[in-house]
């Protein structure tokens, strides 16, 4: 592992990149790798968003701790990121208690690069029933949009799920 986290800031190939990224995302490297992925996340998550940003994104939710909130709201906001957020927007999920979480993801819900990860994190972190609110909110004013269909189908998991 310390040779994967030294390594990973100078490598230049995605490939080789987004592999160390998938060994450095597991519950072994939390949270030694967070500093470096971090590094490497934000040269790769402009150059290429939707492959190896990407995977460096969801290495670095994976690895984040309770300590690193703050850096994962700063990059879940950072729009010249794009889609290589969706998963650092996505672990959000598993900082229920954190300041500024619920706050972050309801402007989310309303960007198309993340809104997906966005509602489905607003969830956990809510509850169905005070999320849904804020679903049927973007359901209504995004009506015939991609975020809207996606607030259509997330409401209509939270309205099942109060069943």
């Amino acid at each position: 592992m310390p040779v994967l986290i030294g390594a990973l800031p100078s490598l230049t190939d995605s490939a080789l990149v987004g592999a160390v990224a998938g060994h450095l995302r597991r519950p072994w490297a939390r949270p030694a790798a967070f500093d470096a992925l971090l590094a490497s996340f934000e040269v790769w998550a402009e150059r290429d968003p939707e492959g190896t940003g990407w995977l460096l994104g969801d290495a670095l939710g994976s690895t984040a701790t309770a300590a690193q909130v703050a850096t994962l709201l700063r990059v879940s906001r950072s729009r010249q990121y794009g889609a290589a957020r969706q998963m650092v927007v996505f672990s959000l999920g598993r900082f229920k208690k954190a300041p500024g979480v619920p706050d972050t993801l309801i402007v989310l819900i309303e960007e198309p690069e993340v809104a997906l990860h966005a509602m489905q994190a607003l969830r956990r972190v809510l509850g169905a029933q005070q999320a849904l609110p804020h679903l049927e909110r973007v359901e209504h004013e995004y009506s015939g949009t991609q975020v809207g269909e996606q607030a259509s189908r997330e409401a209509k998991k939270a309205r099942k799920s109060l069943l």
